[in-house]
């Protein structure tokens, strides 16, 4: 074969371009950033406006209709959906698989502004036009939780966020949970209307006092200096000192019309950690950001946290996903230390130590040679890449055991290892290309899978390819050029006669009747897999997109009827907490009342009747019972509980799929609606095998009506 006999020729050159390979590919191992999933593109973009204490139906009307009429001018959309909530409407545009979303979130933007005029005028927030990002889930979850009082909490979760924010990689934190600091101020009518005081006028006295006023600048000797006059109040104390007017010949005060109190804002939501009152952060990356080292960095500066905290306080890592990625980046690693050795102990009796050291070789150097051409296409180290690698170790000696094989053979019929190394490599070099192109021919239509799957997906026949390719450059350069210069017999080859070994006298022996009955072989051939695929029919476990495994994380959903206040929904939520904390694998129970948190870590919009319960499981290794178990106990327990509908589900790896039945009901009359939805879950709620029977329809909040 012209390049294995070209590389033979050249061994200076080839043992320079190993050297290469060598050093760039251990590079380029270090510096790939590590990820828990690839940086996809979700052809998703979200309108969200906030429209605080206004009635789902209202919100309908007044925000959703509007701005869905100019969206219906979208090109390149698939779908779009939208939920209008008491205080707040999404808009849900799912654009095809290959749009450009930088472009589709400018149309959106344009849409939106059209709409803009046809919105309330006292909209507070113009509406928010967001994308799904992975890249942009936070890789780290700290609650800092205890029975100190909230303000400490919330004291403590911003000093830790400003410095978590000055970590090279970080991207974000979001910090959740506590209440912000409120002055409030209580009026008292009857002197407002003895001093013959409005409102108006009050706030407009509040607002032009509380104000810095630069004054620009002032020359003092040889010096220069700017101005400032300021008038922010710093304490709540210097507004009862307010001078509001004169009336009669008599100074009013603030003080003489209003009482202040320093107190928090109106609560909306309650989370704790394991019963105690806590402040999450969620921790956000850089896109191509190491994660591995992004964590580590964290963790570093946590430790030196701990010590300053206030007593009764401790930090908590609730969610780590650089744990998963150092996982399997560590089980890579091994695998290849393991599978030099086994090639080498295996090939030893057949080749010497020497010439299997050659087959072993092809290992680390497709390895290497594949993570410099991931790291020049922008690859990065995800589950998925890291996956396919640990699936490619088995097919990497492949061809270079047909090589060196072969080498081996024509050696032991007398010709020197150079002309040895020429022949074998000219004799199976073209089986070799072929076999290895049909392996990387199966896997090449995965990356034409379409839809989000198919963007997830696509990276692992990517990697094969690219590493079986690697496999093949390395067999038919790199190993003929060793062998053709290094290789040699063994002194047990050297004396071993021709005759053929009891193996291949073995298979010779079947050969022979397989050739001389083709026809009972080609029928036998038949009924064997004609028998596999009625057993499969009969005996199959059905078809799944991603195996069940046994979870690391749960969520329990809880929604309670519409108008449940936060205080109903916080005792369901304990009564939860209750039965997950009698589970002595679950490490950490979170719960978040009166939200429906997002996975973003942003958190979510203020509704007081759901909440969202979080399990952690301890690892693998360390649990007495299957974590699935685990969730079926507790999908028992929470059954019983009336007055709210319970979704326990574990957390599923890898791209959004959403359930595995999803039925879409829709019409015009939400009455009738409602009755289709109740009728059709009483219809399927009796099916084997099935549930968290779960609806998203939502019925109006209770209302009062007052008639002036």
């Amino acid at each position: 074969m012209l390049i294995s006999n070209a590389a033979i020729d050249r061994r200076s050159t080839v043992f320079a371009l190993m050297l290469i390979i060598l050093i760039v590919g251990i590079y380029s191992y270090i510096v790939l950033p590590r990820e828990s999933t690839p940086d996809i593109t979700i052809p998703v973009v979200l309108v969200v406006t906030p429209y605080e204490g206004v009635t789902s139906g209202d919100i309908e009307s007044l925000i959703t209709h509007p701005i869905e009429r100019k969206l219906k001018g979208l090109k390149d959309v698939e779908e779009i959906r939208s939920v209008s909530a008491e205080g707040s409407s999404m808009i849900t545009i799912e654009f095809i698989p290959d749009v450009d979303i930088d472009k589709a979130m400018q149309w959106v933007r344009d849409k939106v502004d059209q709409a803009k005029g046809d919105l309330p005028k006292d909209l507070e927030n113009d509406p928010s036009i967001l994308e799904i990002n992975l890249s942009e889930f936070p890789i780290l979850m700290v609650a800092v939780s205890g029975q100190a009082d909230e303000t400490v909490l919330k004291k403590v979760g911003e000093v830790l966020e400003d410095r978590i924010e000055q970590i090279t990689g970080v991207l974000d934190v979001v910090i959740t949970g506590g209440r912000q600091r409120e002055i409030r101020v209580e009026f008292d009518p009857d002197r407002l209307s003895a001093y013959r005081i409005s409102l108006s006028e009050v706030i407009r006295a509040i607002q032009q006092e509380n104000v810095n006023i630069p004054g620009g600048s002032i020359d003092i000797g040889r010096g220069k200096y700017l101005l400032r006059i300021p008038g922010e109040f710093t304490d709540p104390a210097e507004i009862d000192s307010l001078v509001l007017t004169e009336r009669d010949g008599r100074i009013v005060y603030f003080k003489d019309i209003a009482r202040i109190f320093d107190s928090f804002e109106d609560r909306t939501s309650r989370a704790r950690v394991n019963g105690k009152q806590s402040v999450s952060l969620a921790i956000k990356k850089r896109t191509g950001a190491n994660i591995i080292e992004v964590a580590d960095q964290v963790f570093a500066l946590l430790k030196l946290a701990e010590a300053e905290l206030p007593p009764g306080i401790e930090l908590s890592v609730t969610l780590n996903q650089a744990k998963d990625i150092r996982s399997m980046v560590s089980e890579l690693e091994n695998n290849i230390i393991t599978g030099l050795i086994l090639v080498v102990i295996v090939l030893f009796m057949f080749l010497g130590f020497r010439n299997s050291f050659f087959v072993a070789l092809a290992i680390p150097f497709s390895m290497l040679l594949s993570f410099a051409v991931l790291q020049l296409l922008g690859i990065t180290l995800n589950m998925v890449v890291l996956f396919s690698l640990m699936l490619a170790l088995g097919m990497l000696v492949d061809n270079a055991i047909v090589i060196v094989e072969n080498i081996y053979r024509h050696m032991q019929e007398g010709k020197t290892s150079v002309d040895a190394a020429k022949s074998a490599a000219s004799e199976v070099g073209w089986p070799v290309i072929s076999s290895t192109v049909t392996t990387i021919c199966a896997f090449l239509p995965m990356i034409f899978w379409p839809g989000i799957i198919g963007e997830f997906m696509k990276y692992l026949p990517l990697t094969l390819i690219i590493t079986l390719t690697a496999s093949l450059f390395v067999a038919l350069v790199i190993n003929p050029t060793l062998c053709g210069h290094f290789m040699s017999l063994s002194k047990k080859a050297e004396v071993k006669e021709k005759s053929p070994t009891q193996i291949i006298y073995f298979y010779s022996r079947i050969l022979q009747f397989a050739l001389q009955h083709r026809l009972l072989v080609v029928l036998f051939s038949f009924v064997i897999l004609t028998g596999i695929v009625a057993a499969y029919a009969v005996f199959g476990h059905g078809v799944e997109l991603f195996p069940e495994t046994e979870p690391n994380r749960a969520i329990i959903e809880i929604k309670a009827p519409e108008g449940t206040n936060l205080a109903a929904s916080n005792e369901l939520a304990l009564h939860v907490e209750g039965f997950a904390a009698e589970e002595q694998d679950i490490c950490f129970v979170i719960s978040e009342v009166g939200t429906s948190s997002s996975d973003q870590g942003g958190g979510g919009s203020a509704q007081s009747n759901l909440s969202r319960i979080t399990l952690d499981f301890l690892d693998r290794e360390d649990r007495q019972d299957d974590s699935r178990n685990i969730l079926d106990r507790l999908r028992t327990a929470v059954g019983p509980l009336s007055g709210a509908e319970f979704k326990v589900e574990k957390q599923e790896e890898g791209p959004p799929t959403g359930p595995p039945v999803n039925i879409e009901i829709s019409g015009e009359e939400i009455q009738v609606l409602d009755r289709l939805v109740t009728a059709t879950k009483q219809l399927i709620k009796e099916v084997p095998g099935l549930v968290d029977l779960k609806d998203d329809f939502s019925k109006a909040k209770p209302e009062i009506r007052v008639n002036v």
